[in-house]
């Protein structure tokens, strides 16, 4: 791993950021007013699709955040990752910690979404995935922001322990400082998105329908960067193949081989830790053998990682 520290080579790309972090917001209001005000459903499903296409370079963002690579200045940092996630609808904190728990037990069992062992039922292992890809995966980010918000104690109750991803994810996540600063956030996303209907005049069946579809989007693709890759918690990744064309919306996500094996490094420099772009598997080869289900493993269970990723 190539320290960001002193490494001028691997600068944060301070101006970059905050030019996409202005245009995403832009659009982010632009296309809710203009969803909400549609004439037809049909015409809000259309501007949620593209609402869906913005909230892409706005999680890459909330990535950056969460490793610190956003902004030089913590301070900044960290204000303008909670900006992004009152957009997305996450606290910071909580997205941060199950970030940097997932960097430590990646591709472990309680953390490998498109597998299933022997012992497992395989109807349960496909119905995991399948709802996680419909769009529980975004639907579980939003619901913590309101039992964060109106009763943290929910979310460690049996029914959530007993989902081993889940589960592995809030691991170490219910320390009274955590609690309340995750309690804060939550709080400070849910009078954001309720200033935003106020103000802007929205339909609450129209954000819905744009938040629902930007959930499938965001939910369906969460996972493809590791499917199917070795059992190894770094090496547990793929270096992915993307159009021309869609790679200002990504920023370098699908790269994400080369951010587990150099996760202090900024995503505007991942090509360079990549040998070349050819032989590699295309982003939408890899989505598609997502959606035929998991497979058997008989791979061993890596161990945890000790340390802490920032």
């Amino acid at each position: 791993m190539v320290p960001r520290d002193g490494a001028n080579d691997y600068a944060i790309p301070v101006g970059t950021n905050l030019a996409i972090i202005v245009v995403c917001s832009i659009l982010y209001f632009v296309l809710l007013y203009a969803g909400s005000h549609a004439e037809t459903v049909v015409g809000t499903i259309g501007y949620g699709v593209v609402f869906a296409v913005v909230l892409i370079p706005v999680y890459s963002l909330i990535h950056e955040a969460a490793h610190t690579l956003l902004h030089p200045s913590p301070r900044w940092n960290d204000w303008l990752g909670r900006w992004l996630c009152s957009l997305f609808i996450v606290s910071l904190t909580f997205f941060k910690h199950c970030h940097l728990r997932h960097h430590t037990k990646n591709r472990t069992d309680i953390e490998m979404w498109d597998l299933y062992l022997e012992h497992q039922q395989k109807w349960k292992r496909y119905g995991n995935l399948y709802l996680m890809m419909v769009g529980l995966g975004a639907c579980a980010l939003w619901l913590s922001v309101v039992m964060y918000a109106l009763a943290p104690s929910l979310v460690y109750c049996g029914v959530l322990q007993r989902h081993s991803e889940i589960a592995g994810f809030l691991e170490g996540s219910n320390q009274k400082q955590k609690i309340a600063a995750m309690r804060r956030e939550s709080w400070l996303v849910i009078l954001f998105q309720a200033c935003i209907i106020g103000l802007l005049g929205l339909s609450p069946q129209a954000w819905l329908i744009m938040f629902l579809i930007h959930g499938f989007v965001w939910s369906s693709q969460n996972y493809v960067n590791h499917a199917f890759s070795p059992r190894d918690i770094i090496n547990g990744a793929h270096n992915l193949g993307m159009p021309l064309w869609l790679k200002p919306v990504y920023l370098n996500f699908n790269l994400h081989l080369a951010h587990h094996q150099n996760p202090r490094i900024p995503w505007i420099h991942l090509p360079r830790f990549i040998a070349s772009g050819r032989g590699r598997m295309s982003f939408f080869r890899n989505y598609v053998r997502l959606w035929k289900g998991p497979r058997l493993s008989r791979e061993p269970n890596p161990e945890l990682h000790k340390e802490t990723v920032a």
